[in-house]
């Protein structure tokens, strides 16, 4: 080990791994506590992505460059193709924790040119800033709106979110319904766990501040997000995942991920009052959140369609052409919007 990497905090001590035996999703915990010792002697890696310059597989031959939009959550980077064709939406994306907007490659070069896509950072993730003090969902929902309010959108808009930007999406819809077209929650945990955050949620906020570049980390992640198949394909969307991992700032990563993960309030006794009409998609094999809770969640929406898909916790990598095709279906069978 590092003689200067960070102490484990006590929370994290394998004393308490018989709690692993209590959530599925405790197999982050699995990969990540058996390595955590040679996590911390990887090689350092640069603390940021690049302001606004796109990598080499990066959508952003599709998107404008980014720019800095301010909210209650932090500064955030915003990419606004600023046009749709003669039907076209208006449709926000923001993805999970511990990834960017590029885990929506597929649906940008599918929704380029016909719709208007206004894509966001989460604070802490990818180009943008840090939030300046822990932030809840509602907290987050509103800095959507005021990213809309910069942009000068008055029009309802489809926000589609993954995981954390599925709740986001979610808390959206609550405080401001007229603004709210339709929703798409992918793979979001709306629920909390009733004994509070399990250990491998408490390790995933620590890791994410002192060894979020590691490949061990970075592995273990992937090992919770993505199918064995995803894995081993590879290819560009893992590419990206890994890149934003290595560079992101980890102080400001863990500030988001421990928001999101530790501290959030659940959204499920809300969402009977969520009134857009609502895509809810679930991985059959996501191993973080059991299919069959959110299944249950997901019914108390009033207008709400709930899908299953044969993946993981993040769909839209795992399967992006059937994810992007089941939105496609869901935005067509939306009543035409007045114009």
């Amino acid at each position: 080990m590092n003689l200067t990497s960070p102490p484990v905090p006590r929370h994290l001590l394998p004393v308490q791994t018989s709690r692993l035996r209590e959530r599925p999703g405790a197999l982050m915990s699995v990969v990540a506590t058996t390595t955590l010792g040679a996590c911390a002697a990887s090689d350092k890696q640069p603390n940021r992505l690049p302001a606004h310059g796109p990598t080499a597989s990066q959508p952003t031959a599709l998107l404008p460059p980014g720019k800095e939009v301010s909210t209650r959550v932090g500064y955030l980077a915003v990419r606004d193709t600023g046009t749709t064709g003669t039907s076209g939406e208006v449709i926000v994306l923001w993805p999970s924790i511990l990834a960017d907007h590029r885990i929506y490659r597929a649906p940008i070069e599918a929704w380029q040119g016909r719709h208007r896509l206004v894509v966001i950072d989460g604070p802490g993730h990818g180009n943008s800033g840090a939030a300046p003090a822990p932030f809840t969902m509602a907290q987050c929902g509103q800095a959507l709106g005021e990213v809309l309010d910069a942009l000068g959108i008055a029009q309802p808009v489809v926000v589609v979110g993954t995981s954390w930007g599925g709740l986001v999406a979610g808390e959206f819809a609550l405080d401001k319904p007229q603004r709210t077209r339709a929703v798409v929650m992918l793979n979001a945990p709306v629920f909390t766990a009733p004994e509070g955050p399990s250990f491998g949620d408490r390790f995933v906020a620590w890791g994410a501040r002192w060894i979020h570049g590691t490949g061990l980390y970075r592995d273990g992640v992937a090992r919770a997000f993505f199918l064995p198949a995803t894995r081993a394909r590879g290819g560009p969307l893992l590419e990206d995942f890994h890149q934003h991992l290595r560079e992101v700032d980890g102080a400001a990563l863990a500030r988001s991920v421990r928001s999101v993960l530790i501290e959030r309030d659940p959204l499920a006794p809300r969402m009977s009052a969520i009134a857009a009409p609502t895509l809810f998609m679930a991985g059959r094999y996501d191993a973080i959140y059991p299919l069959e809770s959110l299944r249950a969640a997901a019914s108390a929406l009033p207008k709400g369609r709930f899908e299953v898909l044969d993946t993981a916790h993040i769909s839209v990598v795992d399967a992006p052409e059937q994810t992007t095709a089941l939105i496609n279906g869901f935005l067509a069978s939306l009543p035409a919007a007045p114009r």
